[in-house]
């Protein structure tokens, strides 16, 4: 009977002193590398295609973050740094092991012009960046309406787009007037007049009609009004 006691009790001593030898080096451990870990980072990357001279400000905002440790600096803190330059669209942060930040920050991308002053990104938000800066920004349409009617703009230009496209056509310009009349111009110069009601199958229709019987006279358009409910008139170019 003793004899099974005394195996029990060196068993469970034998368990409290691997703990106790497993628990002093795990604490010598974190000792030793908390001054490797207290360390500032060595490098931030920047990873991004925006404009050279932007990206230089942007590297030396992130730069200021060089004096956080490793698992000190803030990620969530400096990915939204990144993300309110106007250069940038949407960012991600992560750590490179043993003392660097990864910083990887996709440019806009524009789909058009504001009339008012910046570019319209692929989500629908105006952006104000300096036009030098935009690759042949003249290039871009050109989108016009209502204070506070940028998104709704973008989706009309994306939906009116679609629409032309189907007969090999773009959209140079579309403007909404302030009382909600729509109207746009292809880059052929035709000016297609949609009123303010029903615009998209107003679109619809008179593209149809366009198909059918326009696309051979399409030089000599000036203007196609489709506010009509059965069709739509035209105004020719005067003969040169």
């Amino acid at each position: 009977m003793s004899d099974g006691a005394q195996t029990v009790h060196w068993s469970w001593s034998a368990k409290f002193l691997l703990a106790l030898v497993l628990m002093t080096a795990g604490l010598l451990t974190w000792q030793a590398i908390q001054p490797w870990l207290q360390r500032p980072l060595q490098q931030i990357i920047l990873q991004t295609d925006i404009p050279a001279s932007e990206k230089i400000i942007l590297q030396a905002q992130l730069n200021a973050h060089l004096s956080d440790s490793f698992f000190g600096a803030d990620l969530q803190l400096i990915r939204q740094e990144v993300e309110s330059h106007a250069w940038v669209n949407g960012a991600k942060v992560s750590r490179v092991w043993p003392n660097r930040l990864m910083v990887e920050a996709p440019r806009q991308i524009f789909m058009a012009r504001w009339r008012g002053g910046g570019f319209i990104n692929h989500e629908g938000d105006l952006v104000l960046v300096n036009p030098s800066q935009v690759v042949g920004f003249e290039q871009l349409p050109m989108l016009a309406g209502p204070e506070g009617s940028v998104w709704a703009m973008s989706e009309l230009f994306r939906q009116m787009s679609w629409l032309v496209g189907r007969d090999d056509l773009t959209i140079d310009q579309l403007t909404m007037a302030r009382r909600g009349a729509v109207e746009l111009r292809l880059h052929n110069s035709i000016v297609l007049v949609l009123g303010r009601d029903q615009v998209l199958p107003r679109l619809q229709r008179l593209m149809k009609v366009y198909h059918s019987h326009f696309v051979a006279k399409s030089s000599t358009i000036k203007r196609i009004d489709g506010r009509y409910p059965h069709g739509v008139s035209v105004a020719w170019k005067e003969a040169g």
